[in-house]
């Protein structure tokens, strides 16, 4: 029996904070180089969008700002081989580490009590996962994993006659209901077998796998060859706003299953397809090579906004007669921003009759929870969240004097009818751009519901936001527009 290896949990712990840290501001290579040759064969929008998606990685890793404001619920897989002796407690080392890099690295705490919603303060606890393998090495690898790609995940219990391609049709399916919620172009994580939670596993797991790793069995191969070809054929595109990449990998895991059943689960990633991962051999650390910082120029100023239209608030919604579905604009002024505890609170005190603490009149709401800003910052990371969490306090929103929404993703069709009624409209700027955004503020101030953490109500001074008019005030939809292209 070869000598025992033993690894501390202060040591653990230090290495967790690192890779947390660096899976939250560096975008592994794979990824940037999948985005930058997606972006030579889009047309005008999508390549728009994934040039913007390039410089924000680069602008991330200079100034240590996250890529995106949602710097996640941390998922951390820990490898141990039997020959490993950890001391200490396991689990509470990688929570510290969590905590630490989430103070450190000004990371936003995103992570609540599923009841009470009452923020944990920290990012902890993470979901970790421990396998025991053979060896002397213990592999960390950490995936930090926002949830409005998350949210648009699924899992289905197929009976075994749908074979192969009642999978496929799946998984295709799900991507094309997610339309531009996830932050497409993303990676897809697809498990098939095992039981409801090893397919939903095996999915998660699957996101690890850096992008042009083909399985090693050439049938699960095939497999992850036509799902790619599928779901690029949707037309969904960079953000939903069409174009020819709509993922940018597709990596399925398998396990056997029960003679009864066929499960398959589907985890999304968004664009930021974030996760840093380090292996500790021969008493010390070895990490991923994540560096490219040598290869590549910035691409800012080939980002052409020149026939974006200009728009300042609080506006007269006369400024938006001119406006149509799909034109680009430039948004600067006052904004406020505003995420789901803070509608909540707005509705609350609109029922009540009592006044808000800002003038609603002309004014947009951005629906973004920005990340802490760091020393000699105005604001951290900060770009858009999901809208369709907002959808249920819209109507009321609008009533009160807002002209403008801004977020990401689809509305409900009840909030376009108000929309219409309103004249107002719903914009949509670059989900998982939140450092490229950041650059675009030039004043933070919070007025209201501090101990709403990332969710408080901010006003924030902005100068060329961009961003695209998704619902102009005759009822337009340009998602709609898109899919039926």
């Amino acid at each position: 029996m070869g000598k025992e290896t033993i690894i501390s949990c202060k040591d653990i712990q230090e290495k967790v904070k690192e890779l947390v840290i660096t899976a939250n501001t560096h975008l592994p290579e794979d990824v940037f180089f999948s985005i930058r040759d997606a972006a030579e064969k889009e047309s005008q929008n999508a390549r728009l969008v994934l040039d913007i998606l390039l410089d924000n990685a680069i602008y991330a890793r200079k100034t240590g700002l996250p890529i995106c404001q949602d710097t996640g619920i941390d998922v951390v897989f820990v490898e141990i081989g039997t020959d490993i002796s950890v001391k200490g407690d396991l689990i509470e080392a990688v929570n510290k580490g969590v905590s630490l890099a989430t103070r450190e690295g000004f990371l936003r705490a995103s992570v609540c009590d599923p009841v009470t919603r009452k923020n944990t303060g920290d990012n902890t606890p993470s979901v970790v996962h421990i396998d025991l393998k053979k060896g002397d090495e213990l592999k960390i690898s950490v995936l930090p994993k926002g949830c409005g790609s998350e949210n648009m995940s699924g899992l289905k219990m197929l009976p075994p006659s749908s074979g192969l391609d009642g999978v496929i049709d799946f998984v295709v399916q799900r991507v094309k209901e997610a339309g531009p919620n996830p932050c497409p172009p993303g990676v897809i994580g697809v498990g098939i077998g095992g039981t409801m939670e090893m397919a939903t596993l095996l999915s998660k797991k699957a996101l690890l796998r850096p992008l042009k790793k083909r399985h090693p069995d050439e049938k699960v191969a095939r497999i992850e060859d036509e799902l790619f070809e599928k779901i690029n054929w949707l037309g969904v595109g960079p953000q939903g706003l069409g174009g020819n990449t709509t993922t940018l990998g597709v990596a399925v895991e398998t396990f056997p299953c029960h003679i009864a059943s066929l499960p398959v689960s589907v985890n999304i990633q968004c664009h930021a397809a974030r996760r840093a991962v380090s292996v500790f051999k021969n008493g010390a650390w070895q990490d991923e090579e994540m560096d490219f910082s040598k290869e590549i120029e910035s691409k800012g100023e080939k980002i052409d906004f020149s026939g974006a239209k200009r728009l300042t608030f609080p506006c007269d919604k006369n400024a938006f007669k001119n406006l149509f579905a799909g034109d680009w604009v430039l948004i600067s002024g006052t904004i406020f921003t505003a995420r789901d505890q803070t509608h909540k609170r707005i509705v609350d005190i609109l029922k009540k009759g009592e006044s808000l603490p800002f003038d609603p009149k002309g004014q947009l709401i951005y629906y973004v929870g920005p990340s802490p800003a760091p020393h000699g910052m105005v604001i951290g990371s900060a770009g858009p969240t999901t809208s369709y969490r907002m959808d249920a306090y819209t109507p009321a929103i609008l009533s009160a004097g807002i002209s403008a929404v801004m977020g990401k993703g689809q509305r409900s069709q009840d909030v376009r009818d108000t929309l219409k009624k309103y004249g107002a409209i719903y914009l949509a700027t670059i989900g998982g751009a939140g450092a490229y955004l950041s650059k675009t503020v030039k004043r933070a101030k919070m007025i209201a519901f501090k101990d709403l953490g990332p969710e408080a109500l901010f006003e924030l001074e902005v100068e060329n936001l961009p961003a695209i008019v998704i619902n102009d005030i005759k009822g337009n939809d340009f998602y709609e527009k898109v899919r039926h292209q």
